[in-house]
């Protein structure tokens, strides 16, 4: 398998677990995905740093992912582009679609999430 072909495979992992891991709050798994300058622009408009975000995940909705686009920008950048769907917990039927964008770099021989921009549909 080429370099290239195995960045894919690993990040595309990666995105389809993001959104599992965060409805189950799995704040180790986000500790060592996260980089230590982990930038999220919250859909409702704030910043959050990797503290922020780890601090604020607790066991909720049930996500869904879809794949838009996986970009490798060199060897060590990457972009993800994906749509997320999150069901309420009060109300099964309400759906909320968000857009994210995903900035990932890879460090110390990983991929790290760096930034991640996510606006409502």
């Amino acid at each position: 398998m080429s370099d290239q072909t195995t960045a894919f495979a690993e990040l595309l992992q990666i995105n389809e677990r993001i959104g599992q891991a965060e409805s189950d709050a799995d704040k180790a798994w986000f500790e060592h995905l996260l980089h230590e300058r982990f930038t999220m622009r919250r859909p409702s408009g704030p910043l959050s740093t990797k503290a922020d975000f780890i601090s604020g995940l607790a066991t909720g909705a049930k996500r869904q992912t879809t794949m838009l686009d996986l970009e490798l920008h060199g060897r060590y950048r990457a972009t993800a582009r994906c749509t997320v769907e999150k069901w309420a917990l009060a109300d099964p039927e309400a759906v909320q679609i968000f857009d994210n964008l995903r900035v990932f770099i890879r460090e110390n021989g990983r991929w790290q999430l760096i930034t991640w921009l996510a606006e409502p549909i």
